[in-house]
C-alpha cells in the first residue's frame, strides 16, 4: 500500500513537498545545498511521530497535543521555515479504498505542528458514504467533546469506533506508518576510525565504540550475529572482487585489520570506501529496519560500485530504501521513484516528480560508460526498468559476471514506445557489443507481440542489436516457487508462465523481485530461455569495435 505524505513549512520546504511513500527504492536527487538531505533528515527527526501516532491516535482526535519529542533536534523552532512564520502542516493522503469494505476509510490525515506552543493539532477526514468513498466528508475529529456523546476507541484490527455506530478502519494504514518509525538513517560522514570513542553517528555506531561491537559479532556467543559478520563479509569480498576477505578488530579496538587474499592490511591503508561498506552494513545487519535512509550513497565509490553497495545494503532492510543523491545515473537506473529537489532562493526549495527522460544517449553519458570500460565493463543491456536492472543484476552475480555488464533501463512501455531507430545508432558510437531483454507480456504462447514491443524488436533486429523477448510473459514468470518463499514466506506461490502477475495474490511488490532472485541458483535459471540468454551474454564477446 502507498500513502503518500505531504510536508509544509519544514526547514526549506515552504512550499508543499509531496512524496509517496513506499517500498523498494526512492532517490531523492538535486545538488548541493538542494534541500534533498533534509527531506532524509525529516524522517530522522519525526520518527517519534512515527512512532506514536498509532497509539496517541485517539488521544489526539480527542484533543491531545503531544506526539513525542523531536529526535536530536536541540531546538524545536529551527525545524521551521525561516521564510515564513506559518506552522509545520504534515497531511497523509489515503488511497481510494476497496468498495466492499464495511467501514468507512479515511482518506486523509493532518497533523499541525505549532510554530508558537510546539505541540501537535489533529484533523481526519474520511468518506461518509460507505461503500461509494465517492467525496470527502467535512466531519473533523478534532474538537474535544464530552466523552459520553464523542465516543471514540479502537475496537481491534485498527478498527475506530466513532459516536458508537461509525467505523473507521486503518487497518491498511497504520503499518504503513509503523514502518517510517523503525528506520535506519546513515549520514553523510562514514569513516569510522581516528574518530575516539564516540558511539553513534545519527543512527550508526562510529569508531572505537564500532570496533568493539565488530569484536562481538565475530567472536562473540550469538551464532546470529557470527553468521551476519560473515555474511557482511562475503558481499564485500565480492564487490571488490576479493577471493577472501576476513575483517578482525585490531588489538588496541581502534581500528580494523583486514586480511585480504591472505595478506594483511590495516583499515586505513585500503580506503574509505572499503571502510564505509563494513560500517554501513554492520549497522543494517543488527538494527534490521523496514526502511533505510542514506545520504549520498555515491560517497567515496567508483560507480562500478555503487549499485553493489545499494543492493547489498537493502538486502539487510524488509521494505525499502530511501537516498539522496547527485548522480543522475545512479537514480535513473536503479530507483522505482525519482524526486528532483530545487533550490528556489534562500530558504526556498520546492520537490516534485523527476519526469525528463533523456535520449538513451544522453543517459549512458550520465553513466559514465567510458569509465565502467575502463574497469572491464564490456557490454551494454537494455532492460525494461529499475526492478530488472536489480534482478538481472542478481543472475549476472551467480554468473560472476556483474562486474562486466551495464544494465540501462528502458522505463517499460513508455520508453519502448519512444526509443527511435536514430536513438540506438546513436548508443552504438557509444558501444557496439549491445542486447536488449524485454518481457513478451504474452497471455499464452501463440499470443502476438504487443506492435510496440514488436516494432522495437524490428528496429533491434534492423541495427544488429540481439534484442531477446522472454517467452513466459514477464520476468515475474521465471521465478521458482522455493526462491519465493524464501523472499516473502509460505503464503506466497510462484506464477504459471503466462499467468498475469496483477491477478495473483497475495502479491508481492515488483520493486522486490530482486530479493526472489538473490534466493536463485543458477540451477533453477539454466534450463530456461533466460538462463540461456544470460549465460551466452557472458561468453560472447559481441561484435567487434570495427
Amino acid at each position: 500500500m502507498e500513502i503518500e505524505l505531504v510536508i509544509k513549512n519544514y526547514r526549506c520546504f515552504q512550499k508543499p513537498a509531496r512524496i509517496t511513500l513506499r517500498e523498494g527504492f526512492s532517490a531523492f536527487l538535486g545538488v548541493n545545498n538542494s534541500g534533498k538531505s533534509s527531506l532524509l533528515r525529516f524522517f530522522y527527526e519525526f520518527r517519534e511521530l512515527f512512532n506514536n501516532l498509532p497509539g496517541s491516535l485517539v488521544n489526539l482526535l480527542r484533543g491531545a497535543r503531544q506526539l513525542g519529542p523531536l529526535r536530536d533536534v536541540q531546538d524545536a523552532s529551527g525545524v521551521f521555515s525561516n521564510a515564513n512564520q506559518r506552522d509545520i502542516e504534515l497531511q497523509f493522503l489515503f488511497p481510494k479504498a476497496d468498495t466492499e469494505h464495511r467501514a468507512a476509510i479515511p482518506t486523509r490525515l493532518v497533523l499541525t505542528f505549532s510554530r508558537e506552543a510546539l505541540n501537535w493539532r489533529t484533523q481526519l477526514y474520511f468518506s461518509d458514504n460507505p461503500p461509494a468513498f465517492d467525496t470527502e466528508t467535512v466531519l473533523r475529529l478534532n474538537i474535544p467533546e464530552d466523552p459520553s456523546t464523542n465516543h471514540l476507541e479502537f475496537a481491534g484490527d485498527w478498527e475506530l469506533i466513532y459516536r458508537g455506530n461509525t467505523k473507521l478502519s486503518f487497518a491498511k494504514i497504520m503499518p504503513v506508518l509503523q514502518s517510517f518509525a523503525k528506520t535506519l538513517y546513515v549520514g553523510p560522514f562514514r569513516n569510522i576510525i581516528n574518530i575516539g570513542t564516540k558511539e553513534d553517528y545519527f543512527d550508526i555506531q562510529v569508531g572505537e565504540a564500532f570496533v568493539k561491537t565488530w569484536r562481538i559479532y565475530k567472536t562473540g556467543d550469538s551464532k546470529e550475529l557470527n553468521r551476519k559478520s560473515i555474511k557482511i563479509s562475503n558481499d564485500i569480498a565480492h564487490i571488490f572482487g576479493y577471493r577472501h576477505l576476513e575483517i578482525n578488530p585490531s588489538d588496541s579496538d581502534r581500528t580494523l585489520q583486514l586480511i585480504v587474499d591472505g595478506k594483511p592490511y590495516r583499515l586505513q591503508e585500503l580506503g574509505a570506501g572499503i571502510a564505509q561498506f563494513i560500517v554501513v552494513l554492520a549497522n543494517a545487519a543488527i538494527r534490521q529496519p523496514d526502511y533505510i535512509l542514506i545520504d549520498e550513497p555515491e560517497l567515496n565509490l567508483h560507480p562500478t560500485l555503487q549499485l553493489d553497495f545499494l543492493t547489498a545494503l537493502a538486502s539487510y532492510a524488509r521494505k525499502g530504501t530511501l537516498y539522496a543523491t547527485h548522480s543522475i545515473g545512479l537514480a535513473r537506473s536503479y530507483s522505482e521513484r525519482i524526486y528532483s529537489v530545487r533550490r528556489l532562493g534562500e530558504g526556498d526549495s520546492e520537490v516534485r516528480p523527476y519526469e525528463a527522460t533523456p535520449r538513451l544517449a544522453e543517459f549512458v553519458g550520465e553513466l559514465s560508460f567510458s569509465s565502467y570500460q575502463d574497469l572491464g565493463f564490456n557490454k551494454l543491456v537494455l532492460v525494461e526498468g529499475p526492478s530488472e536492472v536489480k534482478t538481472i543484476q542478481q543472475f549476472l552475480r551467480l554468473l560472476g559476471r556483474d562486474h562486466e555488464i551495464l544494465l540501462i533501463p528502458l522505463g517499460g512501455d513508455a520508453l519502448i514506445n519512444g526509443v527511435s531507430e536514430l536513438e540506438l545508432q546513436e548508443l552504438k558510437r557509444i558501444t557496439t557489443n549491445i542486447s536488449a531483454l524485454i518481457d513478451s507480456e504474452q497471455s499464452n504462447e501463440d499470443a502476438a507481440l504487443a506492435p510496440n514491443r514488436q516494432g522495437f524488436v524490428d528496429t533491434c533486429t534492423a541495427l544488429k542489436i540481439n534484442c531477446h523477448v522472454l517467452k513466459r510473459r514477464a520476468m515475474e514468470n521465471y521465478f521458482p516457487d522455493n526462491a519465493v518463499k524464501r523472499a516473502f514466506g509460505s503464503a506466497y506461490h510462484a506464477l504459471q508462465p503466462y499467468e498475469n502477475f496483477e491477478s495473483v495474490l497475495p502479491r508481492w511488490n515488483k520493486s522486490q523481485n530482486w530479493r526472489i532472485a538473490r534466493e536463485m541458483t543458477m540451477t533453477d535459471l539454466e534450463s530456461t530461455d533466460l538462463g540461456e540468454f544470460l549465460i551466452h551474454l557472458c561468453a560472447f564477446n559481441g561484435p567487434s569495435a570495427d
